[in-house]
């Protein structure tokens, strides 16, 4: 289910309709496919439309069948990034303080299918202006739902006093989205370093042991 807080990057893109033809659906895979392969690999300025339809083995021209720009092909792959980080357990309003850090273990462990995309829509946005404007509320968005993972958290027994959770927050987010755009090379070393740091600025020493190692 969709978070009606989230920012959507195609509310205002006039995105073709999808294919209904099989064929038609297997060249916008294809194209979808190529286009994260190739602004994985070379980034979005070095990325052309020829190269994301012939890596595709389709048409220049077909590619406007699918697309409108290079540019919405990439919101295309964001909003799907971003539909792959909702998609969670719903977190019960009285979870235990390891089911909160396990939660946040799994964001920062989870292999993200798009994760690729990431490093092109940080070099896009440096040059198109309403791009930077939603990358800025899309890290708003990331650090309201880190502030509410930790508010809960703060809010269970053990908990230190007076724990500074917008700041926390906005530490979360900003490594979990360069984390995107420099992959780590071991995801559950990250994971784990991150819940021990939070677990111990969020609980007390006792509790917060028990927390981060379940």
């Amino acid at each position: 289910m969709k978070d009606p807080n989230r920012p959507d990057p195609l509310a205002d893109e006039l995105v073709p309709q999808p294919p209904r033809q099989e064929r038609s659906r297997r060249a916008h895979d294809a194209l979808v496919g190529a286009a994260l392969s190739r602004f994985a690999e070379t980034g979005y300025e070095a990325t052309s439309i020829d190269d994301i339809a012939t890596q595709a083995g389709v048409a220049v021209g077909a590619f406007y069948l699918h697309f409108r720009s290079k540019r919405q092909v990439l919101l295309v792959l964001l909003e799907r990034l971003l539909q792959e980080l909702e998609f969670r357990p719903v977190l019960a309003p009285d979870a235990d303080a390891a089911t909160i850090i396990a939660r946040l273990r799994y964001y920062f462990r989870k292999e993200l299918n798009y994760a690729g995309v990431y490093r092109a829509w940080r070099e896009a946005a440096l040059r198109d202006a309403s791009l930077a404007a939603l990358d800025a509320r899309l890290e708003a968005w990331a650090t309201a739902r880190a502030a509410q993972l930790l508010n809960a958290a703060a809010a269970r027994p053990g908990a230190r006093a007076n724990v500074d959770t917008p700041t926390l927050a906005r530490m979360l987010s900003v490594i979990f989205w360069r984390s995107l755009d420099a992959p780590a090379a071991d995801r559950d070393a990250l994971a784990g370093t991150v819940a021990a740091v939070v677990t111990h600025a969020v609980f007390e020493d006792a509790a917060g042991v028990d927390a981060v190692s379940r």
